[in-house]
């Protein structure tokens, strides 16, 4: 069974945060994409390239959305991740697409929210920055490595997978350290 026109919320609308939130609209998964970004004028690029459907606040976005995409650097997700779950409602999912993964894990482990949040790692990227960078299909055919997956809530797991899947991506499973320590060879 597969979950359309959930409302999803992207923090971090440069080349990963707006190419998952072109794909999502692209393949129908959501009807409605709010964005929030620390630079305003990158905001209002996401918004005029009709990347995201409107500007947010943390708060808003907790309010309204289904999914929660963080799509920011690791040092500033490892700050910010604490405070999105302690807004996170039973049915909400947080993921995060940061490169590293035991670092955020730690500060994450014993919050009572910790089932609603899967930690992933789409190996993707370009050379390119910022909103308009972003392209639909920057995942397709790569890998998603999703860290911990016994921390998480099946149905957060299966949110997470969706999300993936409509990327075009695979998916692996990995320990948030084995992941780092594969990575960092």
């Amino acid at each position: 069974m597969e979950a359309k026109g959930k409302t999803v919320g992207i923090i971090g609308l440069g080349l990963i945060g707006g190419s998952i939130a072109l794909r999502l609209k692209e393949k129908g998964y959501t009807t409605h994409v709010l964005g929030v970004d620390l630079n305003d004028k990158a905001a209002s690029e996401a918004l005029s390239l009709g990347i995201i459907d409107q500007k947010s606040s943390l708060e808003e976005l907790m309010e309204q959305a289904d999914v929660a995409i963080v799509a920011i650097p690791v040092d500033a997700t490892k700050k910010l991740l604490s405070a999105l779950l302690d807004r996170c409602e039973a049915n909400q999912v947080v993921l995060d697409m940061g490169s590293t993964k035991s670092v955020i894990a730690k500060v994450v482990e014993s919050h009572s929210n910790r089932s609603n949040y899967v930690a992933c790692h789409p190996i993707a990227g370009t050379e390119n920055n910022g909103p308009s960078a972003a392209f639909p299909k920057l995942f397709e055919n790569k890998v998603n490595i999703i860290c911990d997956k016994e921390l998480s809530a099946e149905s957060a797991l299966n949110t997470a997978l969706e999300i993936t899947n409509h990327l075009g991506m695979r998916t692996k499973y990995m320990d948030s350290i084995e992941h780092d320590r594969h990575i960092a060879y």
